[in-house]
């Protein structure tokens, strides 16, 4: 994974990292004849490898780091600035207390839904993010979509995941889209601050 932590991305490159994590994510099936319940067992440890995913989440966040660096031009006051969180109309995933994933009262089986929810959640978000950042927002929605599967498969008892409302999504870009240029700024720094403290806490999850 360590091709996609560098300053320069190809194409070429961050195709061949991405079916990097697929492949190694997914596991081919054994040939016929094998033990099934040894092949469900061994794909199950390769698909929930703590490491690995914690490879695929610190992809994502560089990625965020990468376009808070082309919106604020490498300025540190601009990127950690807490201005654009004063006003939060978009209703962006949020964790509770009553999702377990604070260090008081966590409990990894129902923060790992809630994770799992909430990233799905988020995709709309990294769709609006397309319009200014296309290469970055993309990167994040496909391995947004990969740890989604990783984490379902974390949990105890695999859920089957749920698709966001396609109206409603459809709904909530048009209303991004068509805000003044200043609130489009603001909106891409709320939704990243979000989606990056979201991240973190996925990957805190994943170390237990």
């Amino acid at each position: 994974m360590n091709s996609l932590c560098t300053n320069t991305f190809s194409p070429v490159a961050f195709s061949l990292g991405l079916l990097l994590v697929m492949a190694t994510a997914f596991p081919t099936p054994a040939p016929l004849g094998e033990d099934s319940k040894d092949d469900t067992v061994s794909n199950r440890s390769a698909l929930t490898s703590s490491e690995q995913t914690e490879k695929l989440i610190q992809s994502i966040l560089f990625e965020i780091s990468e376009v808070k660096n082309k919106m604020c031009d490498n300025d540190e006051s601009c990127k950690n600035s807490k201005e654009a969180l004063t006003e939060n109309n978009l209703n962006l995933p949020k964790l509770t207390k009553k999702d377990g994933c604070f260090h008081s009262g966590f409990n990894q089986e129902t923060c790992l839904m809630r994770l799992t929810a909430g990233l799905q959640e988020f995709q709309v978000y990294l769709k609006y993010l397309q319009n200014t950042f296309e290469g970055n927002a993309k990167a994040m929605q496909t391995r947004t979509k990969i740890l989604v599967k990783i984490l379902n498969q974390k949990l105890k008892n695999p859920v089957e995941e749920a698709t966001p409302d396609p109206t409603a999504s459809a709904g909530l870009l048009e209303k991004m889209q068509s805000q003044k240029e200043w609130l489009k700024t603001r909106t891409a720094h709320l939704i990243l601050r979000s989606f990056e403290d979201f991240l973190q806490f996925a990957q805190r999850a994943v170390r237990v």
